[in-house]
């Protein structure tokens, strides 16, 4: 039976397993809500599950904050970030945006109580969007800096770590390990930090 020779290494006379690569993701639980939602500066890295209205993946924000995302996983699989920083601050939840004149189209037009033919055009939706994001943008710029906190996470030291340890469920050892940072926002300012290691999963021929 022949053996495929992308199983082993050849060291010497011994044959090893090869490194498997390792994959980072991450997830942000806010314990503030439903006080508050969490607003995040765009300084993630590449995030293989964000994408545009066309459908493609990954792409970059192109906001200066991140106020809708909260998971990544890191882009291109494979790559380990020497450091992954994450600064955030709570802030205002939709309800609350929307009584501050910072809802989307939908709730502004009451889009939902109109048949379609009676929605503004295209170009005044359009607008408007832009309108509020920029307003959006432009308030979080406002926040004085002491509202923000920092979380700094060094990958490099879970693969570290994780070396040995076998994975958890069931996947694709092929596409090697997922290491997966459960990180929990609490009101009073703190947080904790949880790790887990997982198969890539075998259904997952994307990020997503």
């Amino acid at each position: 039976m022949s053996t495929d020779p992308s199983l082993f290494i050849l060291n010497g006379c011994q044959a090893t397993a090869p490194i498997m690569k390792n994959s980072i993701s991450f997830e942000m639980d806010n314990k503030y809500w439903p006080a508050y939602s969490i607003v995040y500066k765009n300084n993630w890295p590449l995030c293989g599950n964000f994408y545009d209205s066309d459908g493609n993946m990954p792409v970059k924000r192109k906001t200066r904050y991140l106020t809708t995302d909260s998971s990544c996983k890191v882009s291109p699989e494979g790559y380990v970030p020497e450091q992954i920083i994450i600064e955030y601050t709570p802030w205002l939840t939709y309800e609350d945006r929307v009584k501050a004149g910072l809802g989307n189209v939908r709730s502004f037009f009451h889009l939902d109580e109109l048949p379609r033919d009676k929605w503004p055009s295209d170009e005044v939706l359009h607008a408007h969007a832009d309108n509020i994001e920029r307003k959006i943008m432009t308030t979080i710029d406002n926040l004085p800096p002491t509202a923000w906190k920092r979380i700094v996470l060094t990958p490099p030291k879970k693969v570290e770590k994780y070396k040995y340890q076998v994975p958890e469920g069931k996947g694709n050892p092929r596409r090697g390990k997922e290491i997966h940072y459960t990180i929990s926002l609490k009101p009073d300012g703190s947080y904790d930090i949880e790790t887990k290691m997982y198969w890539v999963q075998k259904y997952t021929e994307k990020w997503n």
